[in-house]
C-alpha cells in the first residue's frame, strides 16, 4: 500500500500537473467544449471546468500508476490508449452527470457517448503533451528519427558498427537485466526493489517493472558491483551516496535522492563499506 501511495505522489506532484490543470481550466472556461459554451453560463463554467479538470488530474494519476507500474505499459503507443480507455470508462459518468446538472439548456449538452469520446480524446491529448515534454520518452525518440530520415538513421547505425569501442547502449554493454528494459529506461541501474510480483528497476533514466523473481533479477546484475541490503532491495555500490540513521532505522541515501532501508541481516556488510553519514536534515 505504501509503495502505491509513493507512486501516486510521484505521478501527481509533477511540475507539469498544475500547468495542465490551469491551462485546460482556462481553455474550458473560455472555449466551452463539450457543448458547455451554449449549455452552461460563464459563471458556472468558472466552477465547472476547474472541478472537472481537477477530478481528471486526481483520477488520471491513479490510472498512470496502474498502467505504468502494475501493467508495465510505459511506451506512448500502449500507455496513452490504455489511459484514455480507462479514463473514458471511469470519468464519463460523473462528467456527464455534472454537465447535465449545471446545464441551463440540456438540449445543447452532449449525450453519454459524445462525452465518452470527448474524455478519450482529451486524455490522449494530455498523454501526448506529457510524453512530448519528457526527453526520455519513446515518442520524442520516434519524432527525432522521423525528422532525421531513414537514410541518416542507417548511416549512424553503420558508423556505430564500424567503431571499435564498446557499444554505447547500456542494454548491450551493461548487465543482462538491462536487456529487459524499455529503450527509454535503459540508463545505468541504480537499484532494484520488489513490488508485489514484479521487480521494479530504477535507472538514471526512469523506472520499469519486470515480471520476474527478485533472485533472478539480482543474478542478472552480474558484472555490476552491488549488494542486497534488504529482502526486497538491491543497490548498485556506485549509486550509494551516504548512510542515514533515523528512529532506529538504517537507510542508504542513493544518487537519485531515494532512501533504501537496510535490514539487520545485511547491516554488517553495509557498515563494512565505510559510507559517509548523511547530512543532518537530508
Amino acid at each position: 500500500m505504501t509503495s502505491f501511495v509513493q507512486a501516486y505522489q510521484r505521478a501527481l506532484f509533477q511540475p507539469v500537473v498544475p500547468v495542465i490543470w490551469g491551462v485546460m481550466s482556462i481553455f474550458g472556461i473560455v472555449a466551452g467544449p463539450f457543448g458547455t459554451l451554449q449549455s452552461i453560463s460563464l459563471g458556472m463554467r468558472c466552477i465547472y471546468w476547474p472541478v472537472i479538470i481537477g477530478l481528471g488530474v486526481l483520477v488520471g494519476a491513479v490510472l498512470r500508476v496502474v498502467v505504468q507500474d502494475y501493467m508495465g505499459l510505459r511506451r506512448y503507443a500502449t500507455e496513452a490508449p490504455a489511459l484514455a480507455l480507462f479514463s473514458a470508462l471511469l470519468l464519463t459518468p460523473p462528467f456527464w452527470w455534472l454537465t447535465d446538472l449545471l446545464a441551463s439548456d440540456r438540449g445543447a449538452a452532449p449525450d453519454v457517448a459524445a462525452m465518452a469520446l470527448y474524455v478519450f480524446v482529451a486524455s490522449m491529448g494530455v498523454s501526448t503533451l506529457r510524453h512530448a515534454f519528457n526527453p526520455n520518452s519513446d515518442l520524442m525518440r520516434m519524432w527525432s528519427e522521423e525528422e532525421g530520415g531513414a537514410a541518416l538513421a542507417e548511416a549512424e547505425e553503420a558508423d556505430a558498427k564500424e567503431e571499435e569501442g564498446p557499444p554505447s547502449d547500456p542494454r548491450e554493454s551493461g548487465p543482462r537485466l538491462a536487456a529487459r528494459l524499455p529503450e527509454c529506461d535503459c540508463g545505468p541501474i541504480i537499484r532494484l526493489q520488489v513490488r508485489d510480483h514484479y521487480v521494479e528497476v530504477i535507472t538514471c533514466s526512469g523506472r520499469a517493472s519486470l515480471l520476474m523473481r527478485f533472485a533472478d533479477a539480482v543474478a542478472e546484475m552480474e558484472g555490476v558491483e552491488g549488494l542486497q541490503v534488504h529482502r526486497s532491495h538491491w543497490v548498485a555500490r556506485a549509486a550509494i551516496r551516504a548512510i542515514a540513521r533515523r528512529r532506529g532505522k538504517v537507510l542508504l541515501v542513493m544518487c537519485d535522492g531515494s532512501e533504501v532501508p537496510v535490514s539487520r541481516t545485511y547491516l554488517p556488510q553495509v557498515e563494512a563499506l565505510g559510507l559517509p553519514p548523511a547530512e543532518a536534515g537530508a
